[in-house]
């Protein structure tokens, strides 16, 4: 067959090999062209009397990582369309599942979502050890579910606990856990011929039935057989319950996965594949899945490919990085270079201190040791590639600098001068702050050109996402080479322009600002902290303040002078509720919340009697006015030019503030609300509560021009 994706043979002992080889992509994707191409391929050799047995291989290093993102958003298709063609699927994995013949699924590589599904319908699974091989089921992770029989042969294979734990939190599997739980059954080292290892099994031990097209079966770990629903109606209300706790009701995806897994459970395979088929389509449908797969696969993952890198520049790679500063940040930044390979001089005022800073990354690799993920070895040689130093002369065969050191412009300036001095001139200089503008600090460099923000956030090996900072006279070369390290250490860079709280901070804050002032309006702290999880936000805007510090956030406002009406009245209370109530936040023990050491933080009883709480509140104005205060902020940094395109506010949004991801972002919340909608209640705002919920002229003509369209994006 001379097909362009899926390439047929068949050798002298009567075995077909379906080999998966799509071109023009370096990784075998799942579309409607592909597809077609692969169920032809087979039914030919189901049809083919010469044939004994199939096997499903790849030519690529990976066997098939997924379904093509990019066509289901911009899938134009009706409902009743996409749930035949769900249908049409699931008919050709039933026919190769009871075609009589044994086929094997050769998994060499990645084998995710689509593609584990594929391999699900196999009669026999054989998978190679490489290291970055993985198998799972990674649907929920991008606004989906399995939609190819994965919920339901999950569930025949794996039993109801695991398949909801595991399809929920998108969890991907070693060949060495998958054959412990049975999704394989049989694991090869990387140097095997995969391929032979299916034929010998095919001729010696082939079998062509699956468990669940026995009559006797019944679903693992429970008593359900077809038509019974006793013994597991409880464990699925459970996991209902807790599946609304963690999501609000938010995310359809995952609401939808376990209903097509609890009704399925009780049916026969066929008709739980077509159970899953309308859950799916559902999914698929939905404006929170549309903002998902948008905002996570293709705008995040451009970012992390670094496509905002300016054109024309070579790639820069780093050897040395020097880290100025061992606390918490500094270290984090030491241990996520030391990760990627890259040498490290942390660098502190004490040795004791750098090494108080190597202390840190060695207790969060001794967590992963207890629970299996490192060896002491690997502690041991990531440990070496850290130099803890309180020396200058240390970093002088360093190629970035990164200074950590806390938010203090006089100490940061002190710490620019003297390392410039033993550095070479080509040597970037990046300060990791989230507040001072760039511009300012770079006031201290002899070369202004070679220095730029690089704004993590704590704790640095858990979040992604890096605030790239360009000040006024930082280098287009400088940018391009940030970038490249951004990436290299598996972060998530966004470009953005130099101005006080830059992008993340300033408009976290305007989230912070909103909360405390709605507290002094009397509406009761939990509410306003109930509400905020409610949203979509991993934390309300009172215990956020009490991480910050109430000092601190009073120390930054009182730098800031060009802080508006709202925000010299929020300063005003914060010197109250320092000064008056001595309420500090979390480090002191007592913020808008109590800290009870060995106790349950809670919510500060005193609030209600020195801002009485109102007889009454709009719930849902609580949460849009949290939300559009950041929204209407974030437009205002595009429309000045601190941003240079949409997509920079929602990725910087969804990974450096949590902003709801199923709204798609800041900015795209606009259309998930409705831009005409969206102008109408931030009028509404402006009209009650003042000048901050006024949304700027730009956007107003933006949502006049976008008519029933969206503002920013067509899809």
């Amino acid at each position: 067959m001379n097909n362009k994706h899926i390439k047929y043979s068949i050798d002298t002992d009567g075995i077909a090999i379906v080999t998966w080889d799509v071109a023009d992509s370096p990784v075998n994707i799942m579309n409607e062209v592909t597809m077609a191409e692969f169920f032809l391929t087979v039914n030919l050799a189901i049809s083919d009397d010469a044939v004994k047995g199939i096997i499903i291989a790849s030519a690529k290093k990976d066997f098939i990582v997924g379904g093509d993102l990019k066509w289901f958003l911009n899938y134009d298709k009706s409902k009743e369309e996409c749930f035949d063609m769900l249908m049409q699927t699931n008919t050709y994995l039933r026919k190769m599942e009871t075609c009589g013949k044994p086929v094997v699924a050769a998994i060499n590589g990645l084998a995710l979502g689509g593609g584990c599904e594929i391999a699900l319908a196999c009669h026999y699974r054989i998978m190679s050890s490489y290291p970055k091989s993985y198998i799972g089921l990674v649907e929920c992770s991008v606004g989906l579910f399995p939609g190819a029989g994965g919920t339901q042969r999950f569930l025949r294979m794996l039993g109801s606990q695991k398949t909801i734990e595991y399809i929920t939190k998108s969890k991907k599997l070693t060949a060495e856990q998958a054959l412990k739980d049975g999704l394989v059954d049989e694991i090869c080292s990387p140097e095997d011929d995969i391929v032979m290892l299916a034929k010998n099994w095919i001729i010696t031990k082939g079998s062509s039935e699956q468990p669940w097209d026995n009559k006797r079966f019944k679903v693992p770990g429970t008593p359900l057989g077809v038509g019974q629903t006793s013994g597991v109606t409880e464990f699925f209300s459970v996991s209902n319950a807790m599946g609304y706790k963690s999501t609000h009701g938010n995310l359809p995806h995952i609401k939808n996965v376990l209903s097509a897994i609890y009704y399925g459970a009780a049916c026969h395979i066929d008709k739980g594949l077509e159970i899953e088929a309308r859950y799916f389509v559902d999914t698929l449908f939905s404006k929170e899945t549309k903002n998902i797969i948008r905002a996570s696969f293709i705008f995040i993952n451009d970012a992390a490919r670094g496509k905002s890198k300016p054109k024309g520049y070579d790639r820069v790679s780093f050897k040395k990085v020097g880290v100025i500063g061992a606390g918490m940040m500094g270290a984090g930044i030491a241990y996520v270079n030391a990760k990627a390979g890259i040498d490290v001089v942390l660098k502190d005022v004490s040795v004791s201190k750098a090494e108080n800073g190597k202390g840190y990354i060695k207790t969060q690799e001794q967590k992963k040791l207890e629970n299996g993920y490192t060896t002491e070895a690997k502690i041991e040689a990531l440990l070496q590639k850290i130099k803890a130093s309180d020396s200058d002369a240390d970093l002088t065969s360093c190629d970035l600098i990164i200074e950590a050191v806390f938010e203090n412009e006089k100490l940061k300036n002190t710490i620019t001068i003297e390392t410039e001095k033993v550095i070479d001139e080509a040597v970037i200089y990046a300060s990791n702050t989230s507040t001072i503008p760039i511009s300012q600090l770079a006031k201290a460099s002899v070369r202004p050109d070679k220095f730029i923000g690089l704004h993590f956030f704590s704790p640095v090996e858990k979040m992604q996402l890096v605030e790239v900072i360009v000040g006024k006279e930082t280098s287009e070369g400088t940018l391009a080479a940030a970038i490249d390290y951004v990436t290299a250490i598996g972060k998530v860079p966004i470009i953005v322009n130099d101005g006080r709280g830059f992008f993340t901070s300033r408009v976290f804050g305007k989230f912070i600002n909103e909360g405390i002032t709605m507290l002094t309006e009397g509406v009761p702290p939990a509410v306003i902290e109930n509400v905020a999880k409610k949203i979509g936000m991993p934390v309300g805007p009172l215990a956020i303040s009490d991480e910050i510090n109430l000092k601190l956030m009073l120390a930054i406002m009182s730098e800031d002078p060009n802080l508006t009406p709202h925000e010299i009245d929020l300063r005003r209370t914060l010197v109250t509720i320092i000064e008056t109530h001595g309420r500090t936040g979390k480090k002191e023990g007592k913020g808008f919340y109590d800290y009870p050491i060995n106790e349950k933080k809670s919510i500060w009883k005193e609030w209600s009697k020195i801002y009485p709480p109102q007889a009454s509140y709009d719930e849902e104005e609580v949460g849009r006015r949290l939300l559009f205060a950041m929204v209407i902020d974030a437009y205002k940094c595009l429309d000045s030019g601190v941003l240079q395109e949409p997509k920079d506010a929602d990725v910087g949004s969804i990974l450096g503030l949590g902003f709801p991801i199923h709204t798609g972002g800041v900015m795209s919340y606009i259309d998930y609300v409705g831009a005409k909608e969206f102008a109408l209640y931030s009028a509404k705002l402006e009209a009650k509560y003042g000048e901050r919920f006024k949304i700027p002229e730009s956007l107003q003509e933006r949502i006049k021009s976008a008519g029933t369209g969206r503002v920013f994006y067509e899809n």
